[in-house]
């Protein structure tokens, strides 16, 4: 898979902002657009050489150094990496999407998650694929992801339901409850603790294990819920935890100190 550097790399990138490109600026380029395009016209030629003949880190160096350039053409370059037989270059592929912010990257991520059997069967491309599908924080992308339920890989199915908690919303919110209140015991305990830190994440507040608390909770607090759009402070294992899913920096300092997270709750099971 990819090593880390570049993993690292490409996370450092914002999710919204000015288009990237690979090509170095010119001084001299006093308009913006056309520089954009001879942007595109180069990233073009670059990616088309490197799936043409280039070799797999061939292609995996050019996915990366164009990932973040906003233009549809460049995207459908990009997304041919989704399709190559090395999973190298999916994956590499899968996260040049992931940070790229047009439109036309989120449909390429969907069109794989609801289209791509092989993506699907594979279980490290698969939650691959849902995180970069979760970078976007696409209210209608989460309910594609809702969709899928809790069936399939244990870590495909976490990934689904942690996606769904990085859109900030009371639908996030019921999305979660709904995949709780709909599926058998079975299915809903080994998916617990995502739960748990998802619904954390998204309200402020640990409603530990136990689904009939959750359900208890939305009941109660259902109608007028809303959610606040900076995101809460978490205990510290859940801080721990929800940065390493999306591998963010560990900073401890973001996590709640034990004397302001209140009463832990009593449910751990179920």
């Amino acid at each position: 898979m990819l090593g880390p550097c570049l993993v690292a790399a490409l996370a450092l990138l914002p999710l919204q902002g000015k288009a990237g490109s690979g090509a170095p600026s010119d001084s001299k380029t006093s308009d913006p657009a056309k520089a954009q395009a001879e942007s595109a016209k180069l990233a073009l030629a670059e990616l088309r050489a490197a799936f043409a003949k280039g070799k797999s880190d061939e292609r995996i160096a050019a996915l990366a150094k164009h990932a973040t350039l906003q233009d549809p053409e460049v995207i459908a370059a990009l997304a041919r990496g989704l399709k190559d037989e090395d999973s190298k270059v999916v994956s590499a592929a899968l996260d040049a999407l992931r940070y790229n912010p047009h439109a036309a990257a989120l449909d390429a991520l969907l069109s794989t998650f609801e289209r791509d059997k092989r993506v699907a069967k594979d279980a490290e491309l698969a939650q691959r694929l849902v995180k970069a599908i979760g970078q976007h924080q696409s209210p209608a992308a989460v309910e594609k992801l809702a969709a899928a339920g809790l069936d399939g890989d244990g870590a495909v199915a976490d990934a689904r339901i942690l996606a769904i908690a990085n859109v900030r919303s009371a639908r996030s919110v019921e999305l979660l409850i709904e995949l709780s209140r709909g599926a058998a015991d079975e299915k809903v305990a080994p998916r617990a603790e995502a739960i748990r830190l998802a619904l954390a994440r998204l309200v402020g507040e640990d409603l530990g294990t136990s689904r009939q608390r959750w359900q208890s909770w939305w009941n109660e607090r259902r109608k007028g819920l809303t959610v606040q759009a900076q995101a809460p402070l978490l205990p510290k294992e859940l801080q721990r935890r929800w940065d390493m899913f999306w591998g963010l920096p560990s900073d401890p300092g973001r996590a709640k100190p034990r004397g302001e997270r209140g009463n832990d709750p009593e449910g751990r099971a179920g």
